[in-house]
């Protein structure tokens, strides 16, 4: 996968492989020097680093280049220690002989322990996580964009549900989305209103009852037979772990918050990661730099943390693609 290239008299192009690499994982890219003069390049260093310090100062040897020839290197880039998602830099500075490449290594690449992950139950052939919470949360946004982080095409994914007309909802069907190469499968939901889930439906959702494409307005007992008869295959829809969506607006909404507060009450068994969306209206700058919360942000998982008795660190805040054409490196990250 080409990630970088300069033109004129001396030419880098910069390919690193298609396997993957995790987060905090060093890794290799194979580096081409092309010398469009007619003079030989002598021997020097090529040598790669990162503005953000992700990148270790890097270097390996080149050797002579004739004239109007072209010569390849490996070389081993090398991750600063204890790193973290938010420390991840897509922007590789490499310099030789005076000329400067700089690359672009999309976020994607850095996926790679996500596919190292393995249900723990015979019974599942992949991890199960529910994406469940108030309607107009941007669930299915949110879906949209780890769809979008995962994909190596430059366009923004619209494979879950958009806004359809009804109310707040922008799903209206129990939705099931593997994902290429992991073993795992996202659970996209119609959203959390005090008109929605007040016939046991959440709880047919977590066992396993209800099947994908199930929808909002089905009515469980013309159906009881079919569930019935699919019952075998229950424990491979059981839910493993949920993301619970909320905006941030809802915490100001007290008959939001008692909905929310009564709702995950019921869910606290799966211990659940609370995801505080739409926090860009709060901060702009979470767009650009979701990694950075200002103490707005901060304040907002407080108090989020208050209304629901979870600890800070169980609570995320999401940034999703919303109006972009292309996808973004600080989104995906």
């Amino acid at each position: 996968m080409q990630v970088g290239y300069t033109t004129g008299d001396i030419q880098i192009d910069v390919y690193v492989a298609l396997e993957k690499v995790g987060v905090g994982e060093n890794f290799r890219e194979t580096v081409t020097i092309h010398n469009e003069t007619a003079k030989a390049l002598p021997p020097a260093c090529l040598v790669a680093t990162s503005d953000a310090g992700y990148i270790r100062r890097s270097v390996v040897d080149v050797p002579y280049v004739p004239a109007y020839a072209a010569v390849s290197v490996v070389l081993e880039l090398w991750v600063s220690p204890a790193t973290c998602v938010a420390q991840v830099d897509a922007t590789i500075t490499h310099t030789y002989h005076g000329v400067t490449c700089v690359s672009s290594v999309p976020m994607y690449f850095f996926t790679g322990k996500l596919h190292t992950i393995f249900p723990y139950h015979h019974a599942a052939p992949k991890y199960n996580i529910l994406l469940f919470g108030i309607a107009g949360a941007g669930k299915s946004y949110f879906m949209n964009s780890v769809l979008t982080m995962l994909s190596p095409d430059c366009q923004i994914s619209q494979r879950a549900a958009k806004r359809d007309g009804v109310g707040h909802h922008y799903s209206q069907r129990l939705a099931k989305f593997d994902l290429d190469g992991i073993q795992a499968s996202f659970w996209d939901t119609w959203g959390l209103t005090p008109h929605c889930y007040t016939c046991g439906d959440l709880q047919l959702m977590l066992d396993g009852t209800l099947p994908s494409g199930w929808g909002m307005f089905t009515v469980y007992d013309d159906h009881r037979d079919l569930l019935e008869r699919n019952s075998d295959t229950r424990d491979s829809r059981a839910q493993h772990a949920m993301l619970f969506f909320i905006p941030h607006g809802s915490l100001d909404k007290p008959e939001e918050t008692d909905l929310i507060t009564s709702t995950f009450d019921q869910v606290k068994h799966l211990n659940p990661l609370l995801l505080l969306t739409k926090t860009d209206e709060v901060d702009q700058n979470m767009r650009r730099q979701p990694g950075q919360p200002s103490a707005d942000i901060i304040e907002l998982k407080q108090q989020a943390s208050q209304v629901l008795n979870i600890p800070v660190n169980r609570i995320f805040t999401t940034v999703n693609y919303t109006t972009e054409k292309q996808k973004t490196f600080e989104i995906d990250r």
